[in-house]
């Protein structure tokens, strides 16, 4: 009889040492809090092998007291460098989930220039006259900063979550896509081939981290806001990145899923029962039940949530 299913999913991006590095400012895990981190979770939680949850689901198997899944988010070199090697040292698992572009290619995504914008601006309020000046939209813009100035977000401030949302979504693509580069060319210093290379693992560092017990999975192929696609478009991000873990070794039986910025819809749940997804992972915070959630929209908590 299945009694215990509930489970604790903890949700990781950028986990290095910040405060003395080029970018200061970045809001990331200090890779000392990530050690801080794990130890209370060990002390606290049982850590499972990202096994266990498919079996749990699939074969109704009991979870053990106060599960505990470790997921880190958008293939970061962070992983590879700093990530893996704790989890070694400490038998533990983990699974990874990377966009198979910035593995496969030379590319940044847009949400990952902006992050690093941020960190090293000293004048938001500049950075927000010349987002204005380049949408060539001011009016709008003034309209729209009074509406975000009154919506809360549990990390950002204001103006921080206002660039966010204008360059990340609330922009027409190609114009946020045009304003990104364009900020990147003057603030970052470098290209954006040489930035992706440090940003984000190859395919040798994927192939490490499965070599070393780690489990990959889905992200998309271009990390885009799924609900906004076109159900064939939302199918052809999912297949490239099934294509793209058969590439590199990881396992395409009962795939799980995490949804880019955590945004699906019902063409996108549609999309991972077609193809034989068995789990996907939002970014709403709260407990797991897999008693009583749908497998395909289990909700993590995100690491600022724990003491670090």
């Amino acid at each position: 009889m299945t009694t215990n299913q509930k489970i604790t999913i903890v949700m990781y991006h950028y986990v290095r040492p910040i405060l003395n590095s080029k970018y200061p400012g970045l809001k990331g895990l200090e890779l000392k809090s990530f050690q801080r981190q794990l130890d209370y979770l060990q002390k606290n939680y049982s850590i499972i092998d990202p096994e266990e949850i498919i079996e749990a689901l699939l074969k109704k198997k009991n979870l053990p007291k106060n599960a505990c899944w470790l997921t880190f988010d958008d293939g970061y070199k962070d992983h590879i460098t700093h990530v893996m090697p704790e989890l070694v040292a400490r038998r533990l698992r983990a699974t990874f989930f990377p966009p198979e572009e910035v593995i496969t290619k030379s590319v940044v995504l847009d949400v990952n220039s902006i992050h690093h914008i941020l960190s090293i601006i000293d004048d938001i309020d500049q950075l927000i006259k010349e987002i204005h000046f380049l949408s060539d939209r001011n009016a709008i813009f003034k309209k729209e900063i009074n509406t975000y100035k009154r919506k809360y977000h549990r990390y950002d401030d204001e103006k921080t979550i206002y660039v966010k949302r204008m360059l990340q979504y609330k922009l027409p693509e190609k114009t946020r896509s045009k304003i990104v580069d364009q900020l990147f060319d003057k603030y970052m210093g470098t290209s954006k081939e040489e930035f992706s290379k440090k940003l984000y693992m190859n395919i040798d560092d994927i192939s490490e981290l499965i070599k070393n017990g780690m489990s990959i999975g889905n992200h998309s192929s271009t990390h885009p806001w799924l609900n906004q696609l076109s159900y064939q478009e939302q199918k052809e991000e999912i297949k490239k990145s099934i294509n793209f873990l058969k590439k590199v070794g990881a396992s395409t039986t009962d795939w799980i899923m995490c949804y880019p910025y955590g945004a699906y819809n019902d063409d996108t749940i549609s999309i991972l029962k077609e193809l034989g997804a068995s789990i996907g992972v939002t970014t709403e915070v709260r407990m797991a039940d897999l008693l009583n959630d749908n497998p395909l929209t289990l909700p993590r908590f995100d690491t600022n949530d724990f003491p670090q």
